[in-house]
């Protein structure tokens, strides 16, 4: 759950605040990240985290200025670390910065329990072996960890968190939440006032749709001679447009039935009319056993909203927030202001259970009003995300298994390599690099010569991830020769320009992590600059 902190929206981070919030801001204020790596950190300096820590043991050699542009050819022989965090440091004076001059290998071995601390740690290009001593340590500890690689023209991430809830996956162009089908006290009354026939053509005119939407449901009741009836299918919605144009009326002067709201009227129908129901993700939350046990924030209210649900009719707390609509100010602004109120008070109800729970699992009052207030009018975008733990044997045995199912001709294969194939291929350099100390395509290796060695590598990974008996033939056949030779040519250049589109992404998937709003990759992330196209995948 994000912090409640307080924020002055009218600082540098100002659009900021506009997309993801002051609460979502603030998060990002208090977010502190450890980087095995330099490409990612410029957006999230950017963007206001509260500090980083670079984790570096190299000095700045001639290839370094082409890959990393904070780099000058002044800066070859200084630390990397040191130089990097020089610029950095300039970008945004409100972020503190530090730097570690031990090499990742040593941190995993010996002070990765140091980890704990930070929000995000990244690791960029690093073996194997570190990344799941990493992803072990940072999985039992509910610490994300990103990794990152760049290998020529393919880029990829992968995070790995155990658990992390989501308060507002900002869905797009959400259903509003009108209840139609279950109003309220105060917009009952409302309803009950609203008298078409006795209203002028200007007043039938300026209307809001809402209450167009009621009477004509009201008319709906009657004609089925069912007082709950409730349109239930395309056609039933389609008999509700009816009703709402026999509302219409003309003027003397215009002649004409022709009107704005009752167009909007018209056009809202196959959305507004839909029964106020729990959504599947939410509802597997709601019935999690974390609701019941958990001391996070995030399951705390969780369980408060589950008990409100039960004392509401299974309804969740109002959104409290009307679409634009055409009206006059006077009963728009009624309408908006019982909307409003109504869910303020559904917030204080759920507020008050959740002081209820807090004291039964003895945390105290750790969450606020604002937040509370603002976890209700989402909480129908809830959202948790599960992973397994990092296991690079388990993942590739997903990877052939993947790439076994491709089911394209020759040219295809030739003319586009799918993301999976591309990632058992950086597993293979992985391999090369652990068995011959270099990445293919160097030491002056002709790429014909490392080609082959590579492609031993991919049947071997290939064999080990296959029941024995099981024929690999088919699976190596998607794994062409042009690939393999593709990932030898590259000879493990970091390009910067991928490098800068996979860091860029990177830095939006941790500030999803830090402000818990909108989705994360889940939970890989594939990029290949031959085509210009990504894909994602769960593994």
């Amino acid at each position: 759950m994000p912090p409640s902190t307080s924020f002055d929206p009218s600082n540098r981070y100002d659009r900021q605040v506009r997309l993801w919030g002051e609460e979502g801001q603030a998060s990002i204020g208090a977010t502190s990240v450890c980087l095995l790596a330099t490409e990612t950190l410029k957006s999230l300096v950017l963007a206001g985290v509260q500090s980083f820590f670079i984790v570096d043991d190299a000095r700045v050699e001639q290839a370094d200025i082409g890959q990393n542009f904070f780099l000058l050819t002044d800066d070859i022989g200084r630390s990397r670390a040191e130089a990097t965090l020089e610029k950095l440091t300039e970008l945004n004076p409100s972020v503190s910065g530090s730097a570690s001059f031990q090499s990742p290998t040593a941190l995993a071995h010996e002070d990765v329990e140091k980890l704990a601390k930070f929000s995000v740690v990244v690791a960029t290009n690093q073996t194997e072996e570190i990344d799941t001593k990493f992803a072990e340590v940072l999985y039992n500890i509910g610490v994300p960890f990103v990794c990152i690689k760049s290998y020529g023209l393919i880029g990829t991430i992968r995070i790995c968190i155990k658990e992390h809830t989501i308060a507002n996956s900002h869905e797009e162009n959400p259903r509003p939440d009108l209840r139609l089908d279950a109003p309220f006290g105060k917009l009952s009354e409302i309803v009950l006032e609203t008298n078409l026939q006795k209203m002028t053509v200007d007043q039938l005119r300026h209307t809001p749709y809402i209450l167009l939407h009621f009477k004509a449901l009201e008319v709906f009741r009657e004609q089925k001679n069912d007082p709950t009836a409730f349109p239930a299918s395309h056609n039933d919605r389609k008999e509700i447009q009816k009703i709402l144009q026999s509302f219409r009326r003309s003027s003397d002067e215009s002649g004409t039935k022709d009107s704005e709201n009752f167009d909007e009227a018209k056009t809202a129908v196959m959305r507004a009319f839909q029964k106020t129901t729990i959504g599947t993700s939410v509802k597997s939350i709601l019935s999690s056993p974390q609701c019941q046990i958990s001391t996070q924030p995030f399951w705390l209210i969780c369980e408060a909203l589950r008990r409100f649900m039960q004392s509401n009719n299974g309804l969740l707390p109002l959104r409290g927030t009307l679409p634009d609509m055409t009206s006059d100010s006077a009963r728009y602004t009624q309408l908006a202001t019982v909307f409003h109120e109504k869910a303020l008070s559904d917030a204080q109800e759920v507020l008050r259970l959740t002081r209820e729970v807090e004291k039964e699992r003895g945390v105290g009052d750790i969450i606020s009003d604002d937040v509370c207030y603002r976890f209700c009018k989402n909480a129908d975008r809830i959202r948790v995300q599960t992973n397994e733990l990092l296991d690079y044997g388990r993942e590739t045995k997903q990877i052939v298994e993947k790439i076994g199912t491709l089911n394209v001709d020759k040219d295809t294969r030739e003319a586009k390599v799918e993301s999976s194939t591309w990632m058992l291929l950086m597993r293979a350099v992985g391999r090369f690099k652990k068995e011959k100390g270099r990445f293919p395509g160097t030491n002056g290796v002709p790429v014909s010569i490392d080609a082959q060695d590579l492609k031993k590598r991919v049947e071997v990974l290939i064999r080990e991830s296959l029941k024995d008996g099981e024929d690999p033939s088919s699976i190596l056949l998607n794994v062409t020769d042009s690939a393999i030779a593709e990932m030898c040519r590259f000879g493990a250049a970091e390009l910067h320009v991928i490098s800068s589109y996979i860091g860029g992404i990177a830095a939006q998937e941790i500030i999803k992590l830090a402000t818990n709003q909108y989705v994360p990759i889940d939970n890989t992330f594939v990029f290949d600059g031959h085509t210009q196209e990504s894909a994602t995948f769960r593994l």
